[in-house]
């Protein structure tokens, strides 16, 4: 676990406990039952985020059987099959237009980190928590993935190539990102509320706003899906399919591409969970005519 991630989980501990448990004990059974209350109101990747960020923070002050108690609590709302709340929709397009007016408006503010954020994930299309592990050799653009599995055999790392001028903008993002040291959530609050200001009650765009319009110009680029499933830092092609819509995309704002060296065998060459799906219905459907064929002689 990097040093952000903690710096992440404390703060979100912390604010745990400051809204749902004011003036009461910090024991493994008050927070677990804290937890548990709450469950309801969140959905069940934060649920397990939350209880990550209690248990590790717990663990960090040195109560080891808090925290272990705590990992072991499971969402009730998963277990009981409760209703789920349901998940906030995020914009997934931003115009030209739109994202220079936010980036105006923040430097208006001198907001370098945030600006130098959206920059740096509008011309990579890196998850924001991957800002951090992002670094420039000349014309080369190495991005640390954050989703790595299967003892990193399937990794979502990638290098990509870039224009002169294009890396010599990302190196002036980054240096503006690494500025001041910030937490993710801090940067998100703060571009949240510049954006809520500057667009009213438009859907207020987010930094996965940005990747999700990078998705889309990928997609109208005419790159490959093992490409931009690269690019994008997926493990597999089908993933591609959840980001962005060619409708809305630009090819001409795509400035990167995979290195010419790129390692594209991490890339798992998948159908689409919804291609599956009726794949295996169409089959399914096909099975039973035979059968009744068959039964009817």
């Amino acid at each position: 676990m990097n040093a952000e991630t903690q710096s992440a989980y404390i703060s979100l501990a912390s604010n745990f406990y400051a809204t749902r448990m004011q003036g009461v004990e910090l024991d493994e059974l008050n927070i677990i039952g804290a937890l548990l209350r709450a469950a309801p109101d969140y959905r069940p990747d934060y649920y397990r985020r939350l209880r990550n960020a209690l248990a590790f923070d717990q663990k960090h002050r040195g109560n080891f059987w808090a925290a272990q108690e705590i990992n072991r609590t499971l969402n009730p709302v998963t277990v009981l099959n409760l209703p789920r709340k349901k998940k906030q929709r995020r914009p997934q397009k931003l115009s030209t237009a739109d994202f220079e007016a936010w980036l105006r408006c923040l430097a208006e503010r001198d907001m370098p980190v945030e600006a130098g954020a959206l920059m740096v994930i509008s011309l990579t299309g890196a998850r924001p928590c991957e800002l951090n592990g992002i670094s420039i050799d000349g014309r080369r653009i190495h991005i640390s993935g954050a989703k790595l599995s299967h003892n990193g055999l399937r990794g979502a790392s990638r290098t990509l190539e870039a224009d002169g001028d294009v890396c010599n903008i990302l190196r002036n993002a980054l240096a503006a990102f690494k500025c001041q040291p910030r937490s993710m959530d801090s940067i998100r609050v703060a571009l949240h509320q510049v954006a809520t200001e500057l667009f009213g009650r438009r859907k207020v765009p987010s930094m996965y706003t940005l990747r999700h319009q990078f998705g889309s110009n990928l997609k109208a680029s005419g790159m490959s899906a093992i490409e931009m499933a690269y690019v994008m830092g997926h493990q597999a092609t089908d993933s591609i399919s959840r980001y962005g819509d060619k409708r809305f995309g630009r090819a001409e704002a795509v400035k990167v591409k995979p290195a010419s060296d790129a390692d594209f065998s991490k890339v798992r060459d998948t159908v689409p969970a919804r291609m599956r799906a009726d794949a295996v219905a169409l089959n399914d459907q096909r099975d039973l005519d035979r059968r009744t064929e068959v039964a009817d002689g």
